[in-house]
């Protein structure tokens, strides 16, 4: 169970950096044989955009090693993120054949470590709630999910909780306006997530109770999200009168929503394909394809003559 949510937490922590410098995930450290969560350089090209994400642009404001964690992190785990960044500044100079600058570790922790952060000496950082720093030479920074404050600019940062911190992000995350970008980033994780969990609740349950809770609310999201869609389609379809117009109105409720999450018009061969997948898949499927796909897959998917 705990990997679905680090992975999760991984991949939101890796959209969100791309939108403002190169993030991988799975990055190894060959003198260890061991992979980081996610390693990232920023791009000066886009450090005007750093200021939207808020603590976390703070953090992506140099090169750094991410490590999330969902279930909060002992003195091994520590040293363990440690050890990884060490070996990679090796390897970094080792490539650039001279002296590298020493990589930022950032540990993202869903409760408080208090085991960690009183044994290594981590201070809190004056006016930002949650964030705790070791001694400069270490360039290690421990992030305390739920000592976040509830606001937009850590919104992304909270999805990376746990229980209730989770459970209440996802609840912000949908009250959000459509076009907003965090839900581009994480709905379609959030949707790969709820269909990674086991389907039956007591196979839920027998995991763990968190898990039952999450599922449950972000099942109940996507059916609002779902039914939303759809009475859109509807009311377009009932303003045409007609049961052809009825089509056609609901199949140009679909074009606009899908040029929402393309950030772009449809091109008209893309309208055809929507159409003819209209009638040969069904509304809920066009439902499914329009909230679980990201922005690339979703034009690769209208692309895609055998895609379903």
């Amino acid at each position: 169970m705990r990997s679905r949510f680090d992975a999760f937490g991984k991949n939101v922590l890796r959209d969100t950096l791309a939108r403002v410098g190169a993030a991988d995930t799975g990055v190894e450290v060959i003198a260890a044989s061991q992979t980081m969560d996610v390693w990232y350089v920023p791009d000066p090209a886009r450090a005007a955009s750093l200021a939207e994400l808020g603590l976390l642009g703070e953090l992506a404001a140099d090169p750094c090693q991410f490590e999330p964690f969902h279930d909060t992190p002992g003195p091994g785990e520590l040293r363990g993120c440690v050890r990884k960044q060490l070996h990679w500044h090796h390897e970094l100079e080792r490539r650039a054949g001279g002296e590298a600058p020493f990589p930022r570790l950032c540990i993202l922790s869903s409760g408080r470590p208090g085991t960690v952060l009183d044994a290594f000496g981590f201070g809190p950082v004056p006016g930002r709630p949650g964030l705790y720093r070791a001694a400069p030479g270490w360039r290690v920074d421990v992030v305390v999910i739920a000592e976040l404050p509830r606001t937009r600019e850590t919104l992304l940062l909270r999805l990376l909780g746990a229980r209730a911190v989770l459970r209440d992000a996802i609840r912000e995350l949908a009250a959000l306006p459509e076009d907003a970008w965090e839900r581009g980033i994480a709905l379609p994780w959030l949707v790969r997530l709820r269909f990674e969990m086991p389907a039956e609740p007591s196979a839920r349950a027998a995991e763990d109770a968190e898990e039952e809770e999450i599922v449950t609310e972000v099942q109940r999201w996507f059916e609002q999200l779902k039914q939303s869609l759809q009475d859109e389609a509807l009311e377009a379809g009932r303003m045409e009168g007609r049961k052809e117009g009825r089509k056609e109105g609901q199949i140009e409720a679909l074009a606009r929503q899908f040029e929402k999450k393309l950030g772009r018009p449809l091109a008209e061969t893309e309208r055809s394909v929507l159409a003819e997948r209209f009638d040969r898949l069904g509304l809920d499927r066009l439902d499914d394809v329009r909230l679980e796909l990201s922005a690339d897959a979703l034009a690769a998917w209208l692309a895609d003559p055998a895609a379903r």
